[in-house]
């Protein structure tokens, strides 16, 4: 024998689902340039591969098999970044132990074959929005290739607007 269901009522509707208020406004969006514009140019051996949609994604590919990707993220707030590592390593050369293993501390330094690294840039907080997706791109991603990251230092906390300084004062100079 089955139980009658609780919520199968007749003669009762689902609740509806619940609208955002007028007083709240437009959701953030920014309005950003096509990202073809945006793009950096990067120097060869690397060149720029034609996409499907080139207003809101930009890749980037190597003779090696290293791929760089970029996408605009919804709403325009954040351009995602991404490096993927070519298929091969380069091979650890003929030579003394010494020779090899600087050779292999090389390699397992960098991001391994397949693997990918991520990086963002918040459009909101830009003020030069393509010189700054050019410096994320040749500073973070292409090191990357050959130093893998380990992690990303914390910023900075933010000031304390309005509240005294807490920091103590020392008098004099130090040496």
């Amino acid at each position: 024998m089955t139980q009658p269901d609780p919520f199968d009522r007749p003669g009762t509707t689902p609740t509806p689902r619940r609208r955002r208020p007028a007083f709240a406004g437009p959701r953030d969006e920014i309005d950003l340039p096509p990202l073809d514009q945006l793009a950096p140019t990067l120097d060869p051996p690397w060149s720029k591969e034609d996409t499907d949609t080139p207003d809101r994604t930009a890749a980037y590919h190597h003779p090696d098999g290293h791929r760089i990707g970029l996408r605009i993220q919804s709403r325009g707030l954040a351009i995602q970044t991404w490096i993927t590592a070519g298929p091969d390593l380069p091979p650890i050369p003929d030579g003394t132990d010494i020779e090899q293993a600087e050779a292999q501390a090389a390699n397992d330094a960098r991001l391994q074959p397949g693997r990918t690294w991520h990086a963002v840039l918040t459009t909101h907080t830009s003020k030069a929005l393509a010189a700054d997706l050019a410096a994320l791109v040749r500073e973070r991603l292409l090191p990357a290739l050959t130093n893998k990251p380990r992690g990303m230092p914390a910023p900075a906390p933010p000031a304390r607007i309005g509240q005294p300084d807490t920091a103590p004062q020392k008098e004099g100079t130090q040496k």
